[in-house]
């Protein structure tokens, strides 16, 4: 199993397993091949265990042409453990799947989509909350003709690169996360939250360096989206130190981005990536049946 973790140019796994997997860039991201997701329920525990590695290594994982409904999507979600809960996932959920995210640029009579541009940010899911999501699976329905790209970051590698006075530096601090941050985009255009999901998402102090608890590797934690200070630290004396490393995020020696087809689906980890969907279409002629972008997420707590 090592092999596969360590060398970009593999494309097998352990004899035991049911699948084959491919890298899909140098840093980040696996192909998984050979596996129906309609029919979780008959991938092995130990299939299940290998991929739940490989992503906690690979930070992705992409698995083509599946085609899955709702209810296929979360069976093979909770196959890698119990889902996570928010008090925004439902607002936007599809009717009777309370579970499942809605990220879509269609209008429902007339009306624009909240959730159009929701990844227009650098960041990793949820960590405005106490336990922040450990991954996210999106399933893609409809893609642009052009662009509707999602990109992502390996904040493993963000982090093995630094400076050993940066880390020193870094990895006493913690960070406040909020929905609400000065720098957030996320809520904008969006409905006000009621009393009950203020409650759920009022936000989290989070290490600036994480101990990923699977593979023991250390993740650069921040993103742009929620964070705007270190705890204990103003705005303003954040702001510098915060703009730098989130620069060094965007680099493209850290990045994969994704061309979606539709039935693909993309599985991430969120402790050691983040993720970000550029406006590479035509968003001025959303009506367009070329430019339509519908994808449903399931997150695991």
């Amino acid at each position: 199993m090592e092999t596969i973790l360590e060398t970009p140019t593999s494309n097998t796994v352990a004899d035991t397993s049911q699948f084959e997997a491919r890298p899909i860039a140098w840093r980040l991201g696996t192909e998984i091949m050979g596996l129906d997701l309609k029919r979780s329920e008959d991938i092995s525990d130990e299939s299940i265990r290998q991929m739940w590695q490989l992503l906690g290594q690979r930070g992705i994982l992409l698995f083509r042409k599946q085609g899955l409904n709702h209810d296929q999507h979360l069976a093979f979600t909770r196959r890698f453990g119990p889902l996570a809960v928010t008090g925004l996932t439902s607002r936007y959920a599809p009717p009777g799947y309370p579970d499942i995210f809605t990220v879509t640029n269609i209008k429902t009579d007339g009306a624009r989509s909240e959730t159009e541009n929701a990844a227009q940010q650098w960041h990793s899911d949820q960590t405005f909350l106490r336990v922040p999501a450990r991954a996210s699976m999106l399933r893609c329905e409809l893609a642009p003709q052009y662009g509707g790209d999602t990109m992502f970051a390996n904040m493993y590698a963000v982090y093995e690169d630094l400076s050993e006075g940066l880390k020193a530096t870094l990895e006493p601090l913690k960070a406040f996360h909020s929905l609400f941050s000065t720098r957030s985009k996320v809520m904008k255009g969006r409905k006000p939250l009621g009393a009950d999901e203020l409650t759920r998402v009022e936000g989290a102090i989070q290490p600036v360096v994480l101990i990923h608890p699977d593979t023991g590797r250390k993740s650069l934690y921040i993103n742009e989206q929620c964070v705007d200070h270190f705890e204990g630290w103003t705005i303003e004396e954040s702001k510098p130190l915060l703009e730098y490393l989130y620069t060094l995020t965007t680099h493209p020696a850290y990045t994969y981005r994704h061309r979606w087809q539709q039935g693909d689906i993309l599985f991430w980890d969120n402790r050691c990536t983040q993720h970000y969907a550029p406006l590479d279409y035509n968003f001025a002629e959303l009506d367009a049946p070329e430019n339509r972008r519908l994808m449903f997420r399931s997150t695991l707590a």
